[in-house]
């Protein structure tokens, strides 16, 4: 009985690290699956990493000078790339930031000729449609507010069904938004890709991805040995 269980153990502990490696797997490739690619920063870090070690290879290739000399000069190349890619980092934020403003006006965007009109059912509907206060108030202001999409949706009233999906979207109510949106093709699009972008700033900015843009390389560059 002893030899049974003796010989059982090995079994199990296989087994354990098996399924322990199978879950680590599947962690990883979920994590991959969600990680949020920045391809034309990567290709730029890139270029910017190949030409800096050929230019540092060049100093160490270089006879003329002295040891102290190299190292001088390839800290100096370091120093100025080290200020454009911080620049690099700066410029990629601000054109994700820029994507994201440029498509939220897309989905909020409105035809010139029905502004005046959309503006106007706009105003009315947030002051009517405004919670007093308390769980009552803002049952009542959604209430109010589904009721004139569906007053919107019979009469045809395109100025109104707009101003009510502006409100909804702005007040995060899902549903209602969802009907709006529907109501356009080139407006469901635009509403991915501004979650789309979205994403993408947010990834670019917390500091955890950050990290692992650092550390896997993909957002670094590799600093030269004698620097």
């Amino acid at each position: 009985m002893m030899e049974q269980q003796e010989a059982t153990i090995p079994r199990i502990a296989e087994e354990s690290e098996e399924s322990a490696l199978r879950e680590a797997r599947s962690e990883a490739r979920e994590a991959r699956q969600e990680q949020v690619d920045f391809p034309e920063f990567e290709t730029m870090i890139q270029r910017v990493q190949k030409g800096l070690d050929l230019r540092a290879e060049e100093v160490r290739q270089d006879r003329r000078l002295t040891k102290g000399e190299q190292r001088a000069q390839i800290t100096d190349l370091w120093n100025r790339v080290s200020d454009y890619h911080e620049r690099m980092l700066k410029a990629h934020e601000s054109g994700l930031a820029d994507r994201v403003g440029e498509q939220e006006r897309a989905v909020f965007y409105t035809f010139p000729p029905l502004r005046d009109s959309i503006r106007a059912a706009y105003n009315d509907l947030s002051t009517r449609t405004t919670s007093s206060g308390g769980a009552e108030g803002a049952i009542h202001a959604r209430e109010e507010l589904q009721r004139q999409w569906e007053r919107a949706v019979r009469t045809g009233d395109t100025a109104l069904q707009t101003a009510v999906g502006h409100i909804a979207t702005e007040r995060g109510m899902e549903p209602l938004r969802d009907q709006w949106l529907a109501t356009s093709a080139e407006r469901t699009e635009a509403w991915q890709r501004y979650g789309e972008a979205r994403t993408k700033l947010a990834s670019w900015r917390d500091p955890k991805e950050r990290m692992m843009g650092t550390l896997t390389g993909r957002w670094s560059l590799a600093k030269p040995p004698e620097a």
